[in-house]
């Protein structure tokens, strides 16, 4: 037995290393028998070719072998549950916008551009932003809507806010004007009337770095103040259902506290925001965008139910987080409503507006607490 099992070992190699020249030989092992006997491959009887016929085949509906690495994953559509509100800001351009933010040598129009950029950028989709600028046409025109509120629009409003000079020639170039803040108020009252309400919400942020100063001229060649107008405007506007958040930026109007209360309170909110660096307003900006979006720490996926050894989550393409069963932290799946609910630090991530994105792709296995 030894002998000729040799001989078939010792055949076969001299088969296969003249493959071009030897015909009608095979590079096929010996097959072994069920019982531990050998055979040359002469399909006899005894010996194990293959399941039997009627053996049902293996199948991995929802996962690959274990000896076979997953490399593709798909996509899943995903939006967290509760609908964004709608918030148009109003944007001061007026030309005390260009001199600097003392002691810092940025212009004030430059902190507030890359401070309103961070914030549609990082809030895109948990907010419909707008954009409304003002003055408009003329030193004293009301404000035009530059972008009108859509669901992400980010980018769309990032792009306008690159368009403005900040340098303080090109910036006073580029915006003359001065801050007709109540006849702005009563242009973003007029758009609002234009489109469908959104129940979730309706709010406008107004930002400057002045008191309304376009009213009725008077004899030494200024204008009347106009506060009163624009609290009148203010209120006008609460009452079709759009709160108005008041941000002054700057010293000069960070100095009237009382004022920017006074306008506040007419808008509808509990209290006025001043800023007087750029950290302070990305902070106030982050806190009024989170005082209005819903809290929520659940994701609606679209497609039906699956199996949720084989998601893979992460936010803005960063590192997998894991799926903790416990609810104690990361994330888990619920099938009968297909969500993903995150738990823990995750979610305060989340309901911090801190997260822009959340990936969830589907067809590999993910990391588990």
């Amino acid at each position: 037995m030894r002998a000729s099992l040799s001989l078939t070992l010792l055949s076969l190699t001299l088969c296969c290393l003249s493959l071009f020249v030897v015909a009608g030989c095979t590079c096929e092992g010996p097959r072994v028998r069920r019982d531990g006997g050998a055979s040359g491959g002469d399909g006899g009887t005894g010996f194990d070719s293959g399941p039997p016929r009627d053996t049902p085949p293996i199948m991995f509906p929802d996962a690959l072998p274990m000896d076979v690495p997953c490399m593709v994953t798909t996509p899943v559509m995903n939006q967290i549950i509760g609908d964004p509100p709608d918030i148009l800001i109003v944007m001061d351009l007026s030309s005390s916008m260009c001199t600097p933010l003392i002691p810092s040598p940025q212009s004030k129009m430059e902190v507030m551009r890359n401070a309103l950029t961070a914030l549609v950028t990082t809030w895109d989709g948990r907010v419909n932003w707008g954009l409304l600028q003002f003055p408009g046409d003329g030193e004293c025109g009301a404000g035009n809507v530059v972008n009108p509120i859509m669901e992400r629009n980010g980018a769309a409003i990032s792009s306008r806010l690159g368009m403005l000079a900040i340098d303080l020639f090109g910036c006073v170039f580029q915006n003359p004007g001065g801050t007709p803040t109540a006849p702005s108020i009563d242009a973003a009252r007029t758009y609002f009337a234009g489109i469908p309400v959104n129940p979730i919400g309706r709010y406008v942020i107004l930002a400057t770095d002045g008191l309304p100063n376009c009213g009725a001229p008077i004899p030494d060649g200024g204008t009347e103040e106009t506060v009163d107008e624009t609290v009148a405007a203010l209120a006008t506007l609460q009452a079709a259902g759009v709160n108005t958040y008041v941000l002054g930026f700057g010293a000069d109007i960070s100095s009237d506290p009382a004022t920017l209360m006074r306008m506040a309170s007419a808008g509808g909110t509990s209290r006025a925001y001043s800023a007087g660096t750029p950290a302070e307003l990305e902070m106030a900006l982050d806190t009024i965008a989170a005082a209005v979006t819903p809290a929520s720490c659940t994701l609606a996926l679209d497609g039906g139910a699956r199996n949720p050894d084989l998601f893979q989550v992460s936010f803005a393409g960063g590192p997998l987080i894991p799926r903790d069963v416990s609810h104690s932290r990361g994330w888990d799946y619920d099938a009968t409503a297909n969500t993903i609910t995150f738990y823990g630090s995750e979610c305060a991530q989340v309901q911090s507006g801190a997260v822009a994105d959340i990936n969830v792709d589907f067809g590999c296995p993910g990391p588990v607490f």
